[in-house]
């Protein structure tokens, strides 16, 4: 099954003309916090992280640096869509430390693929996937929209062919 399915999306799903994929994808803190875990494992600047889900797509956001002594509290706002102009991004505005974030993003303490520019901050979800199966269904995306409840986002997929 493997094999048919790996098969399929490294032919972009062409097997499939006329594909409609629409699908509610709930990810929780848990989750959140893992993914983001894996993606600052190899950072250097940022020692730990965590992310709390408010509702009315607000999150909190902790992290530790060795660069600053005391922990830091950002505010995020979420866009309600993804961004899918070039490389999908999930977009939010810094409502708190707008001064610190652009510090952050001029001591480059951010991985590659996350920034921070004027008011906003941006996640380029391409940019931390390889060249595999997960990409090529990434690239198939034609609109994700994201809202919260306390604990979880909820993003709306469609996927189209």
């Amino acid at each position: 099954m493997d094999v048919i399915f790996t098969r399929a999306l490294e032919n972009d799903l062409a097997d499939f003309p006329g594909l409609v994929v629409d699908a509610s994808i709930p990810v929780t803190e848990a989750v959140l916090n893992d993914l983001i875990g894996a993606v600052l494992r190899e950072n250097q600047h940022i020692t730990a992280a965590h992310v709390s889900i408010e509702e009315q797509n607000r999150l909190e956001v902790t992290l530790r640096t060795p660069l600053w002594p005391w922990p830091l509290q950002l505010n995020l706002k979420l866009f309600h869509s993804v961004d899918l102009t070039s490389s999908p991004a999930i977009r939010a505005f810094l409502e708190n430390h707008v001064l610190l974030g652009k510090l952050g993003a001029f001591l480059k303490i951010l991985p590659e693929g996350i920034r921070i520019y004027e008011d906003q901050l941006s996640v380029d979800l391409g940019s931390f996937l390889t060249d595999g199966p997960e990409k090529r269904l990434l690239e198939l995306v034609q609109s994700v929209d994201i809202h919260s409840e306390a604990g979880r986002l909820i993003l709306n997929v469609k996927i189209a062919r």
